[in-house]
């Protein structure tokens, strides 16, 4: 099934905002382009924080952060968070510097950016938004549980062992777990971005579906698959060619990348701002 993106619905989205995006028309893409420079320009107050050579704020002490911390030391949420927001930041930056100061619009590479800033600013959000600090702990964990099972492939791809074998690594986390009264193997079950991206857009306005649609469409678009050729990106049939994909006329589409970059900045918001909630901090 074609979905065009005129048929896409955003729960929480007015009647405005459909008139004014869904349905623009091609004279109207140097505005969209425009609005999503302004959406892109967020980023400042963010790039200033991650500066390496700026002061670099911890969570204040007696804070949520400070002690989820300790609970789930060395493992600290807040590192994990602060890195992928950091993560969701450069993407963005670099994004901005293409559109912006290259004045390049690729017709497929910007929506890998948009995608791996979503995918960063939802872990964030996912890691940070439980109020219960046990879920929040269970959450650090699995995610650590990831990264480790991610570089125990590697160190098998290079033929290399670590200090630590992958079953004590893990047998730490279910202790951790085990300290706090959480289930050990729920400690290191897997999750994926799907889990992630939707558990964060859940926590948004509107719900999660813009935020998954988003992201599948970002994905289909980085992973080359047609239906996304056909539905996202702007296509013209060359006259009098045959048919199929090879010969049409493909172009960037503006439409959908202001969506792109729309929701993976108001994720990226919202990451800030939870962290500076959890760490006790006034939000930027």
């Amino acid at each position: 099934m074609i979905v065009r993106a005129a048929d896409l619905r955003f729960p929480g989205a007015t009647a405005g905002f459909y008139r004014r995006y869904m349905t623009a028309s091609a004279t109207e893409e140097q505005q969209l382009f425009a609005e999503m420079l302004l959406h892109l320009d967020k980023i400042e107050p963010w790039l200033k924080r991650m500066d390496p050579e700026g002061p670099r704020a911890r969570p204040q002490e007696r804070s949520d952060l400070s002690r989820d911390d300790k609970e789930v030391h060395p493992h600290q949420l807040s590192q994990a968070a602060w890195h992928a927001l950091s993560h969701a930041v450069d993407h963005l930056h670099c994004l901005r510097t293409l559109l912006k100061d290259a004045h390049v619009m690729h017709m497929y590479a910007p929506y890998s950016l948009a995608r791996a800033a979503l995918e960063n600013a939802s872990a964030a959000v996912w890691l940070l938004s439980p109020d219960d600090r046990a879920a929040r702990i269970l959450r650090r964990l699995r995610f650590t549980a990831l990264d480790i099972r991610g570089g125990e492939a590697m160190q098998k791809l290079l033929g290399v062992t670590g200090p630590r074998t992958e079953a004590e690594r893990l047998d730490q986390l279910k202790a951790i777990a085990k300290r706090r009264g959480i289930d050990e193997s729920a400690a290191i079950k897997h999750v994926g971005y799907a889990e992630i991206v939707k558990a964060a857009g859940d926590t948004m306005p509107g719900g999660n579906k813009p935020y998954l649609l988003t992201w599948k469409m970002c994905s289909a678009i980085a992973h080359g698959d047609f239906w996304a050729t056909l539905n996202v990106v702007s296509r013209t049939e060359l006259p009098g060619a045959p048919a199929g994909v090879a010969h049409m006329r493909i172009t960037a589409n503006a439409k959908s990348l202001f969506f792109a970059v729309f929701f993976a900045v108001a994720m990226t918001t919202a990451g800030w701002h939870l962290y500076d909630q959890r760490s006790g901090r006034r939000a930027h």
